[in-house]
């Protein structure tokens, strides 16, 4: 109540303070005078319980009628008739989508206030959860309590009531062991979270759901014991085989393991084709389910590699001595650099709003759908006379880039030649937006380039550029000569 009180008052005074502004001065002026003006103050999103404010701000009214929902009620009233009230306080005891409408006659007949106002109302919070799907070899679900073999992933949905848009997930014994808790953003992408549980044990988990606006209080649930992790005697799961940045490969599996002897003799890995030299194979210092691959050369993303096991010796075994499985010809997803110009501009999915043609451009500078080597969109450029530069480029707010002095950078597109094409190269460039213009020309030739397919143009073996200043920094393409281009995938990167 005492929430209700100084809220009134606030909303009161803020509402007094524009009805006196406006009527100030004004009792003759406006005697013959019509202006229909209404508003609501307060939030038009509220919490069950809760109230918002309506006023009538017109001037020459002679008759007015607030039209309710019928859960909901003037809570200013004091004895008074509505019709005589120019500001209103309701309140909605019921959650839902609710009108409030306002309608007023002047002195002016021909002059009419129909308004209606939509309002919003939240329940209270009322934190739950389901479970989605669960990934295990065995397991078994009841009210109480989840039997489940270690290794095995959860995959858990907020169901909360209340419509709230703040969330922390409690998982101890699970991977990950929190979540959310962070911001209205970053919470949303927790709403459905996959947990996986590599240790045998009894584990609680917990909910808490509050919404930050409307606020609304939080609210938690706390499942004591929830996940009865129990021994798998199946062999451990492969899940996937990853790079790091730092070139390092992961085995990665669902359970614990250890190594009996020397991996490396009974791993094969092949990079485009050719066996490859592994320098060292061990167990993970901070993740027993992880095993770290080293081996003679950085693999560049743009390689395809692959990994074999043999486990004729038992030597990658659970740390209950369950033998893991051979496996042939294992794809290794390998570290893509960062790109760090923005993908949707330099990869023409917002139909090219990022680029035009440049000042000295002559040809035809387009973005279709009719050819992309991915997404929706490619940029056409169309050079339409010799000896004239046919040049495109990303410079407009938002499409530039931060570098660094002394940043290492190359770049990496993809490029459809028509047989039309009549030069011998085309220039991508990296120019700085501010004078002096620092930058660098990566020069491509192309008379010995396939035409009539997407291929990729990768400079990073060709030329490496270290920046010269701090600044923002922008692409942009140009050839001479005649005939038709397309361009797409853009990419700025650190080399590998």
């Amino acid at each position: 109540m005492k929430t209700h009180i100084k809220k009134i008052l606030i909303l009161g005074f803020f509402l007094v303070s524009i009805i006196a502004c406006e009527k100030e001065d004004s009792a003759d002026k406006y005697n013959d005078f019509s202006d229909p003006v209404a508003t609501a103050s307060g939030d038009m999103t509220i919490q069950r319980g809760d109230f918002t404010s309506f006023a009538d701000l017109s001037k020459g009214v002679t008759k007015r009628t607030w039209t309710l929902p019928e859960t909901a009620y003037i809570i200013n009233l004091e004895g008074r008739d509505p019709s005589e009230m120019e500001i209103i306080h309701v309140q909605f005891d019921t959650p839902g989508e609710f009108e409030v409408n306002l309608k007023s006659e002047f002195k002016d007949y021909s002059v009419k206030l129909d308004e209606t106002f939509n309002v919003t109302v939240f329940d209270y919070i009322q934190t739950n959860f389901e479970i989605v799907s669960i990934d295990a070899s065995f397991y078994e679900e009841n009210p109480t309590q989840i039997d489940m073999y270690e290794g095995g992933t959860i995959n858990f949905k907020d169901t909360s009531l209340g419509n709230p848009n703040r969330r922390k997930w409690l998982f101890p014994g699970g991977d990950p062991s929190s979540a959310g808790g962070i911001s209205v953003d970053d919470d949303k992408d927790f709403k459905n979270i996959a947990v996986s549980y590599p240790t045998i044990g009894t584990y609680d988990v917990s909910l808490v759901t509050w919404r930050q606006y409307p606020e609304g209080s939080k609210d938690t649930l706390h499942l004591k014991d929830y996940i009865n992790v129990i021994e798998n005697i199946d062999p451990p799961t492969l899940t996937q085989i990853t790079e790091s940045d730092a070139g390092v490969l992961h085995l990665n599996y669902n359970l614990p393991l250890k190594l009996t002897a020397d991996l490396i003799p009974h791993l094969t890995l092949t990079v485009d084709g050719i066996k490859t030299d592994i320098l060292s194979a061990a167990i993970n210092v901070d993740d027993n389910r992880i095993v770290d691959i080293t081996t003679t050369e950085n693999i560049k993303s743009t390689s395809v590699a692959t990994l074999s096991y043999d486990n004729s010796q038992g030597v990658l075994v659970r740390v209950n001595d369950v033998v893991a499985d051979s496996f042939t010809d294992q794809p290794v997803n390998l570290f893509v650099p960062l790109n760090l110009a923005n993908s949707s501009i330099y990869g023409f999915e917002d139909g090219g709003a990022g680029w035009m043609a440049a000042s000295d451009n002559v040809g035809e500078i387009s973005f279709t759908d009719q050819k992309a080597a991915s997404g929706n969109y490619s940029m056409r450029m169309e050079a339409t006379a010799d000896a004239k530069w046919t040049r495109s480029w990303s410079w407009k707010e938002g499409s530039e880039f931060a570098l660094k002095a002394g940043q290492k950078v190359t770049i990496e597109f993809k490029i459809w030649i028509d047989p039309s094409y009549t030069d011998g190269s085309i220039g991508p460039w990296i120019t700085g937006t501010e004078a002096p213009y620092p930058g660098t020309q990566f020069w491509t030739g192309m008379s010995g380039l396939p035409r009539g397919e997407w291929i990729t143009i990768n400079k990073e073996t060709a030329k490496v550029w270290t920046v010269t200043a701090d600044g923002d920094y922008f692409v942009a393409f140009r050839f001479q000569k005649k005939g038709v281009i397309y361009i797409d995938d853009v990419k700025v990167f650190v080399p590998e």
